[in-house]
């Protein structure tokens, strides 16, 4: 994959699909505009729950590459472990609480219980780019 783009949030979910997609108490990923995300290998391939945001895979190994969010059509949510280094990713935002699991902590400084409405992402992005996290 090719990312030409910064990303524009950084967050865990923690919905029930993402805790069985990860086998994990949240995915982290990072919101990347859509125009600046390419995948350069191979031919990703729809898998996952199959429900509101589609989830891509690779088609030779099935790893979760990336899902295109529902409501979201201009951005993409990249999974960070399929970066080179993501050792700079930390949630700017938890999405999906209600079924975070006890005692699971992310760090994020936004929280919703569910999914955020599009007009709630306009001031994530604002905090997200003030934070600094970016690549070091």
């Amino acid at each position: 994959m090719n990312i030409t783009q910064p990303p524009v949030i950084s967050m865990a979910c923690h919905c029930r699909g993402c805790q069985k997609l990860t086998s994990g108490p949240y995915s982290l990923s990072l919101l990347v505009p859509a125009s600046g995300f390419e995948v350069v290998e191979g031919e990703p391939v729809l898998g996952g729950l199959h429900g509101e945001h589609k989830q891509f895979f690779c088609g030779h190994c099935k790893s979760w590459i990336f899902t295109r969010p529902n409501g979201l059509e201009s951005f993409v949510n990249v999974r960070v472990t399929m970066l080179e280094d993501p050792s700079w990713v930390r949630p700017i935002v938890d999405i999906a609480t209600a079924s975070q699991l006890p005692g699971v902590v992310s760090g994020a400084t936004h929280s919703f219980e569910g999914f955020p409405a599009a007009e709630d992402f306009t001031p994530i992005m604002q905090d997200f780019a003030d934070s600094g996290i970016q690549p070091s």
